[in-house]
């Protein structure tokens, strides 16, 4: 209720009461947040920059002193200043396009409310958002509309509508709640029934004196007397009902009923030229709804388009592929890889689930782009979303995985070469062959990985083509490759190099590996040139292979693992040299320790 304006005599001076603390923590505050302001706009918040990231951390600590003097920070707006405690305390001298307290008021700002929080969680939000208003044309969105969008919690306001003079709109409004009009006051209906009850309550106690009192009731407060409570007062359930159809009203996303609208009209309305602005203001609401992150109603947009599509009627096929190819727009590697790279900027994502219903509607050739992006991304959260969408694609299109192992870019290559082996594609063996001759060796090596995975005869029959690579680590890898999987016709190949010259240049570790492939591959046919190398042609002065490579054959002698290699271990088991010694009664334990 309204308390009666007080009296004072006609000749007794204004005077406004002392603020509550010193306005110079305030003008701090305020003149600090500006020059933030500024330097956001400047440096386009990138937090990487330190001139705005220092700014902004000051912005930050100059509100550590306001909160210890109060809970609240309420500021009055005019064209030209704030105004606080009935104290200016940061004017600007013109109405320009830099000035703070303008580019408030001009969209119809009153009152701004700030309150502890503001500075960790939404000063950001709020620097982003004064630049764009500076920006606006008369097409985009004023301020009070992006105030509304960000759902701050930490800053509130009271607004006029410019098209009437009148009393200010109650910044708390939510979607479907009707405006202030001038001259009305909204309160609380829950307060307002309380009041009447309470002046009910007084009358009846009042009117034990059988003398009826009328009181004026204020404007906007309803009395209980207005109603027949026999008649018109609703029971527990009804009331949970409408509790219950308020809260699902006040909480519908109006961005998706509004994306059903227009969807309606496409399909329905059999005018072309309705259809056509229909699908050009889904266009438009699609780069909004992107950059404002609302990635699951594009989701929800891209998969109802196509249904919609399919199912309207006397359509123009322009049309009709206008709307279908939503998805293909977003696809595109452009368009995708700015949107990624803005999520992989971002230091807050919105929700996985959000992200993920996107996800599933880009198409086969978003592929590439998503291989990119899983080698080049630092963001810890973004990433396995797109290792998710990179396993979907691939595993439901594995076409376009086969054409990207040829891939210019590398990081596309590795990703593609990493997928065709875990998904076992026969088809990629050709492609993966070409890789074998590439000049990247860490390609090469995976391209190896992968054709073991694949596993068929054609896969090791290209990876055979690995045993004479040029690097140590791929030759290396592919022999292992040949001897977990025992392909036999590799053999020829195998048997040249270890009966080849360079045999004695190699490390140890390979021409073990490449002894124990050929052993394991040559079975008895093999016995004999082990058995001359083990121990040599006969003679007193006869000479001997270096010990190593004499050690080498009898652990390929071991690995044929047959009665014939008995006799030409048996030759060499009193060898003196403790190589060769070793490697014989090892092999004559069937190799093993």
């Amino acid at each position: 209720m309204t308390n009666p304006p007080v009296t004072e005599p006609a000749d007794a001076p204004d005077e406004a009461p002392p603020p509550p603390f010193d306005p110079a923590v305030v003008e701090g505050v305020l003149r600090q947040l500006d020059k933030t302001v500024k330097a956001h706009q400047l440096y386009e918040g990138d937090r990487n920059n330190p001139t705005y990231a220092r700014s902004l951390e000051m912005a930050r600590a100059a509100f550590t002193p306001l909160w210890a003097e109060t809970d609240a920070l309420v500021l009055q707006v005019s064209d030209l200043q704030f105004t606080w405690s009935g104290v200016p305390v940061h004017v600007q001298e013109g109405q320009t396009s830099d000035s703070l307290p303008w580019t408030l008021y001009k969209d119809g700002l009153r009152e701004l409310t700030l309150t502890p929080g503001f500075e960790r969680e939404e000063i950001e939000k709020f620097l982003a958002v004064i630049p764009r208003v500076r920006r606006a044309t008369a097409n985009d969105d004023d301020l009070l509309t992006i105030l509304w969008e960000q759902e701050f919690q930490h800053l509130s306001y009271k607004y006029v509508e410019l098209a009437t003079e009148g009393a200010p709109i109650d910044s708390s409004a939510q979607p479907g709640k009707w405006p202030v009009m001038p001259g009305e006051v909204v309160e609380d209906p829950r307060m307002a029934v309380e009041a009447a009850q309470a002046d009910a309550s007084a009358e009846g106690k009042a009117g034990g004196s059988g003398a009826a009192e009328v009181k004026e009731r204020p404007a906007g407060v309803v009395s209980m007397d207005d109603f027949d409570s026999t008649l018109y007062f609703l029971d527990d359930a009804e009331v949970r009902y409408l509790r219950q159809e308020l809260n699902s009203e006040y909480g519908a996303d109006l961005r998706k009923r509004t994306l059903d609208m227009l969807l309606d009209i496409y399909e329905l309305q059999a005018d072309a030229l309705v259809r056509k602005e229909a699908v050009e203001k889904l266009d438009t609401l699609t780069i909004h709804l992107l950059s404002g992150g609302q990635f699951a109603n594009v989701a929800y947009l891209i998969r109802e388009a196509g249904v919609a599509a399919e199912r309207a009627k006397e359509l123009d096929q322009e049309l009709r592929d206008r709307v279908k190819g939503l998805s293909d727009r977003l696809s595109d590697p452009k368009v995708l890889a700015e949107l990624l790279g803005a999520m992989d900027d971002s230091p807050a994502l919105p929700p996985a689930a959000d992200l993920e219903q996107l996800f599933v509607q880009l198409r086969p050739t978003a592929l590439g782009t998503i291989f990119a992006w899983i080698a080049r991304s630092t963001n810890a959260k973004l990433k396995p979303l797109l290792e998710k969408a990179a396993d979907r694609l691939a595993v439901s299109h594995t076409g376009e995985v086969v054409k990207l192992i040829t891939s210019a870019e590398g990081a596309v290559a590795m990703e593609a070469v990493r997928r065709a082996g875990a998904l076992k594609t026969p088809a990629a063996v050709v492609a993966l062959g070409k890789l074998l001759n590439e000049p990247y060796r860490d390609l090469r090596i995976a391209a190896v990985g992968a054709l073991v995975e694949i596993g068929t005869a054609g896969a090791m029959q290209a990876l055979e083509k690995a045993l004479e690579d040029l690097d140590r680590d791929v030759r290396v890898a592919a022999i292992k490759a040949l001897s977990a999987r025992t392909h036999k016709p590799a053999l020829t190949r195998v048997g040249a190099i270890v009966k080849s010259k360079d045999i004695k240049d190699a490390d140890r570790t390979e021409r073990l590996a490449l002894f124990e492939l050929n052993g394991q591959l040559c079975g008895d046919s093999g016995v004999p040139y082990l058995d001359e190398l083990l121990n040599g042609k006969g003679g007193l002065f006869a000479r001997k292979e270096d010990p190593e490579l004499r050690a080498c054959a009898a652990v390929a002698l071991g690995r044929i693992g047959t009665p014939k290699v008995q006799e030409a271990l048996q030759k060499s088991a009193g060898e003196k040299d403790v190589v060769v010694r070793t490697a014989v009664s090892r092999a004559l334990r069937g190799g093993r320790e």
